[in-house]
């Protein structure tokens, strides 16, 4: 390990006594049926068209979670058909796991609970899955990189890993908040009071779109001393040194410039091209505003080259030995197309936006620096940028496949 095990055990054991005062994988367990199946239909519609891992590809396989937690994010894999192995260093939450099992599932007896965290479980020899989950988990041990080769390494041939953590970029405003919430809070109690007058209104949004409690959102974002978050290009120097290939990722990562068509050999992997992944790592990192809002926009400026482009191809389709061809009309057409172009940027959003965040950014760190809380509180209400909406995005899923 890049670390000595002793450094790594004991960031582990921080981590577990952090996440035994406050369980952050409490979603539904302490409400009703009716909240596990609206949670259920929401991870079904992620799996399905986000992840394009439809719940069928769950059918007769033998899976793993690592890091498991309460197992409100396994049990309807369960459902969907799995036979899942559970593996958790914290018990307190392991015993909300088989609780979440009992109650949705009706054949517990199928399932295995493994009280371990990721280093300290020995596979039996030649054990592997179909499918190896571990979601939320690697940013918070002491060697990530080591820990994604181990559990990748029990991945059958034809085998998936479905793997999610945060993004080095996109939690870029979560890291300026960690700085303020430590410059002016020493034990938990106090970093939670912090983030309740500091980041009240990025509380609110995630206890909104996440039913958690409060403490917990805070402990899993603020209290949490090891948050170690990679890159999508160490992501993919992790996957190619194990042997595997990305399957698919969710929010996507790929630009539209790649035109190969199925008939191309050899087929080439666009995710080689690691430069081109800190595009939408910059996109994550300044996110603010939702989907629709910010690509409705753009699309709105891209409706003059659409009209051009649609008009030219038009022209020249279906062209066979009876159809003719008006050059001058053509020349239009073209000079239309190259025009409506020239003036296209789907990326002059972030441009503009990236210039007033930044700015944002070093303000806010010498307003930390000042160690004045209610300076600080005017000034994240009054930012047009930093810590809106939802301050970047954190959380990236990958799919990756072990190929025959």
């Amino acid at each position: 390990m890049s670390k000595t095990r002793a450094e790594v055990k004991r960031i582990e054991q921080e981590t577990l006594a952090t996440f035994q005062e406050e369980i952050p994988s409490i979603y539904y367990s302490d409400k009703s049926e009716v909240d596990y199946q609206a949670y259920k239909a929401n991870a079904e519609q992620m799996y399905r068209y986000h992840f394009k891992f439809p719940p069928k590809m769950f059918q007769g396989s033998n899976l793993i979670d690592f890091g498991a937690g309460t197992g409100e994010n396994t049990v309807y894999l369960a459902n969907w058909g799995a036979t899942c192995t559970l593996v958790e260093m914290n018990e307190s939450a392991q015993l909300i796991s088989k609780d979440v099992f009992r109650r949705y599932t009706n054949n517990i007896d199928a399932h295995r609970f493994v009280h371990s965290s990721i280093f300290d479980y020995t596979p039996a020899p030649d054990e592997q899955y179909d499918i190896v989950l571990c979601r939320g988990v690697l940013s918070h041990t002491g060697a990530k990189e080591e820990a994604f080769q181990k559990i990748s390494s029990l991945v059958k041939p034809d085998g998936y890993l479905i793997f999610g953590d945060p993004n080095k970029a996109g939690g870029f405003q979560n890291m300026l908040q960690r700085y303020a919430v430590y410059q002016f809070a020493e034990t938990p109690d106090e970093m939670v009071d912090v983030c309740e007058v500091l980041f009240k209104e990025d509380i609110d949004r995630s206890q909104n779109f996440v039913p958690r409690t409060r403490r917990s959102i805070i402990f899993d974002r603020w209290v949490i001393q090891r948050q170690d978050d990679p890159s999508l290009a160490e992501i993919v120097d992790w996957i190619e040194q194990a042997g595997l290939q990305l399957y698919s990722c969710y929010p996507g990562a790929l630009l539209p410039v790649f035109g190969d068509s199925v008939h191309h050999r050899p087929r080439h992997d666009p995710f080689k091209h690691k430069e081109l992944l800190t595009i939408p790592e910059l996109i994550w990192m300044l996110h603010t505003d939702e989907d629709a809002e910010v690509i409705s926009s753009i699309a709105d400026t891209a409706k003059p080259f659409a009209n051009a482009l649609e008009t030219l191809s038009s022209y020249m389709a279906a062209f066979s030995k009876q159809s003719s061809l008006d050059s001058v009309k053509f020349a239009q057409y073209t000079q239309a197309v190259n025009a409506t172009f020239g003036q296209l940027d789907p990326l002059q959003h972030f441009k503009s936006k990236l210039t007033g965040f930044l700015q944002e950014a070093n303000e806010f760190i010498q307003l930390v620096q000042v160690k004045d809380l209610d300076t600080l509180r005017s000034f994240v209400c009054s930012a047009n940028f930093l810590f809106q909406g939802a301050c970047g995005v954190r959380h990236i899923d990958i799919i990756v496949h072990r190929p025959c």
